[in-house]
């Protein structure tokens, strides 16, 4: 069986499905596994390295409509082959495919999204599920959460393939390389989005006075609002979008990382933050269980005190604690691993032969 990759994500910037996509192939190709990833004929994004790996450029365009109307006469006369889908919908028109539903946040809370947004995905989503020979998808959590909204479907019909990290990009840094840093901060990345929770995290932190927050991420349009997160305090920074390199050294000196999200399939900035050996507060939220264990700070999202108080006291706590949850950090990262969720890929992949 010959595998193909339904590769429009290398024309994009490289966020969290992009990220799970280009490592997922970089993990199969680690593997020998043969592929070729079919793309769209645009320039492939300056995040890429995709120098070990087969392209075949096809069709014209670089939307939803190439993915969903083009792509498929690739495939016309081709025989003994699976189509993959890692960032989203796979298209409606190609059964020999299996797609990836990273969650369901749309169908979750629609405030979040734009009103285009939100209607093409619950009109596509299902479509796409239903023309598939599998789904994938990134945590239990998710899992249950795609057979809650989609009845139809039957827990063999999905396969959790984890998210995992770069250990060789996000790692401690020594102190020539990444100095403490003058006054100490907490670190929050994400893209700024309503789900994301910013702001009752500010709320929280105009009470923080022995640190400054630092906020990593950009606006995304398709979200339904673009939040103003207007805050009175000097000690909270917003840095926008930044390098790989320099999100490591963030890691590496922060003094912790605060994630306020309501919502995640996921959540993979947590287990970024551990590789680096930064200790971990989260929203307690099903999701994050599952990913972080016992190796984070649990807060309750909806309540900026709480998120406050737990901050506050993780901060004044000792040394001994804080190092204690670097090793807890470090401990739980092992569980995921972009090898493994390749080969468990293969495996799914060879089954539905």
């Amino acid at each position: 069986m010959t595998i193909f990759i339904n590769g429009r994500f290398l024309t994009q910037p490289m966020t969290g499905v992009e990220r799970y996509a280009y490592n997922i192939c970089k993990a199969m190709a680690h593997l020998h596994q043969p592929f070729t990833i079919v793309c769209p004929k645009a320039p492939i994004h300056q995040d890429y390295d995709v120098s070990d790996m087969t392209i075949v450029y096809y069709g014209i365009g670089n939307s939803h409509f190439w993915e969903q109307c083009v792509l498929p006469f690739f495939f016309i006369g081709k025989k003994d082959y699976v189509v993959l889908s890692f960032t989203g919908l796979g298209s409606i028109f190609i059964r020999h495919k299996i797609m990836t539903v990273h969650d369901l946040a749309f169908l979750k809370n629609p405030s979040w999204y734009s009103r285009t947004y939100y209607w093409y995905y619950r009109f596509m989503t299902p479509l796409a599920v239903k023309t598939s020979q599998h789904i994938l998808t990134v945590s239990e959590f998710s899992k249950n959460e795609i057979l809650s909204f989609y009845p139809f479907l039957k827990s063999e019909d999905i396969s959790v393939v984890h998210n995992a990290i770069d250990c060789q990009l996000f790692k401690p840094l020594p102190p020539t390389i990444s100095p403490s840093p003058s006054e100490p901060f907490v670190l929050c990345v994400s893209s700024i989005d309503p789900r994301k929770n910013f702001a009752r995290l500010i709320e929280a932190c105009q009470g923080l006075t022995n640190a400054k927050l630092y906020i990593v991420g950009k606006y995304n349009r398709v979200f339904s609002q673009q939040m103003r997160l207007d805050t009175t305090s000097d000690h909270i920074h917003f840095l926008g979008r930044v390098s790989d390199e320099e999100l490591v050294r963030l890691y590496n000196q922060a003094a912790c990382f605060v994630f306020p999200s309501l919502y995640e399939g996921f959540g993979l900035p947590p287990l970024e933050a551990m590789a680096c050996g930064c200790p971990v507060l989260v929203s307690d939220i099903p999701v994050e269980r599952e990913v972080c264990g016992d190796a984070a700070l649990y807060f309750n999202p909806f309540e900026p005190c709480d998120i406050l108080h737990t901050l506050t006291q993780y901060l004044s706590n000792t040394d001994v604690i804080k190092e204690k949850m670097r090793q807890k950090g470090f401990e739980n990262i092992t569980r995921f691993s972009w090898e493994n969720s390749a080969q468990v890929l293969i495996k799914i992949v060879k089954k539905s032969r």
